[in-house]
């Protein structure tokens, strides 16, 4: 049975205002590109919406009886003109690293004691890699958020040296300080991107807190001091260019793992038995169909029709994975890629399920990859 908690919701609005003013205030300090447009999302909307002004904010939060109340922490595009503009490289510095986030979930911990722990070590880290900074630190009724404004004053995108590492490093920045800076113990499910950021505000409600009969205010436990300079991230970069370094080379090397594997195991291949379409797709990177060509082509293939085992069916499919990504990043990740992989090889396996046959059943299933595949095929 919950415990209804009273709220004088008639006395929060101007504890909200003061909450919105201070995260509004730190947008302004890493001298953001603007302020608004900017998206929010509450308990009433559930998915991120636009806003114009502060005025609108506080009126989605008091619909929402100030309940779940988010505000993303980098600006939102004007219309979408802007945003594919971003996308091709017009004003990389729309988004630029300047606040770094955390979540840190109760859940994960085996007591409040041990989370409290671990936070106070990682805001040491953050002192010693920040230049003694203290970043802002909320406590949301089921764990601590930390939001740490860093002096950046334009996107990574704009230095060659990242060129050979990644494609969108500043994004990829906002992952791996998260990571390093919370010796990744933050909360797995929450991954830092430019739109997707969203920070609860200082004096709302966490809706489950109701439920779980808690204090559901979201409160400040120590705030970021705007007397001193934002803290340079100097340290960090040098930390992320190793991070960048280290997985291109494991890449690299299972690259050449899979390659020398992969020429083995092609000796043993009755040549007979390949389909040429199937072979000219394996030597294709795609940007999109990806999960449609492992499921429906590749897994069969590979386990109905070549007969090859889990293991090197696993590595041949991974190999044109990995080639795809190069041409397009993975989503959600390569990681999950691999789950993917394993559970269409073990169905494929149970179903005895064939690939899809070129010209009888691709084209009608997935006409746009059918063509891909036929323009390369007479190349």
């Amino acid at each position: 049975m919950t415990t209804k908690l009273p709220i004088d919701y008639s006395a929060r609005k101007q504890k909200v205002v003061e909450g919105v003013n201070t995260l509004l205030s730190l947008f302004s300090t890493v001298k953001q590109q603007r302020l608004f447009p900017r998206k929010i999302m509450t308990k009433v909307t559930k998915v991120q919406v636009t806003v114009y002004s502060v005025e609108e904010i506080l009126k989605r939060f008091k619909e929402a009886d100030y309940k779940d109340c988010r505000i993303n922490a980098y600006p939102a595009f004007l219309n979408i003109a802007e945003e594919k503009d971003y996308e091709n490289g017009v004003n990389l510095d729309f988004f630029i690293p300047n606040i770094l986030f955390m979540d840190l979930d109760l859940k994960d911990f085996s007591s409040k004691k041990e989370l409290d722990k671990v936070v106070n070590k990682i805001l040491v880290n953050i002192s010693k890699t920040l230049y003694y900074f203290k970043p802002l630190l909320l406590w949301s009724g089921r764990g601590h958020h930390i939001i740490i404004p860093v002096k950046v004053t334009e996107a990574l995108e704009h230095f060659e040296e990242f060129d050979a590492f990644t494609k969108r490093p500043s994004e990829e920045f906002l992952q791996f300080a998260k990571e390093y800076l919370s010796f990744n113990k933050a909360d797995k499910a929450n991954t830092p991107a430019f739109k997707s950021c969203l920070l609860r505000v200082p004096n709302t409600f966490n809706s489950k807190c109701f439920d779980e009969g808690k204090d559901p205010e979201v409160k400040m436990i120590q705030e970021f001091d705007y007397t001193k300079p934002l803290p340079e991230i100097d340290n960090l970069l040098v930390e992320f260019m190793t991070f960048l370094t280290d997985r291109k080379l494991k890449k690299e090397m299972e690259m050449e793992k899979m390659k020398k594997y992969n020429n083995i195991q092609k000796s043993n291949i009755i040549s007979s038995s390949t389909i040429p379409y199937v072979e000219k797709l394996l030597e294709l990177g795609l940007s999109d169909y990806r999960k449609n060509a492992i499921n429906l082509i590749l897994t069969p293939y590979f386990v109905n029709i070549l007969k090859l085992s889990d293991e090197e069916s696993f590595y041949r499919i991974k190999q044109w994975v990995l080639k795809c990504n190069d041409e397009e990043s993975l989503k959600p990740s390569i990681g999950d890629f691999d789950i993917l992989i394993k559970n269409a090889i073990n169905r494929a396996k149970i179903t005895g399920i064939k690939p899809l046959k070129f010209k009888d059943t691709l084209q009608y299933k997935n006409k746009k990859l059918y063509n891909i595949i036929l323009s390369s095929l007479y190349k």
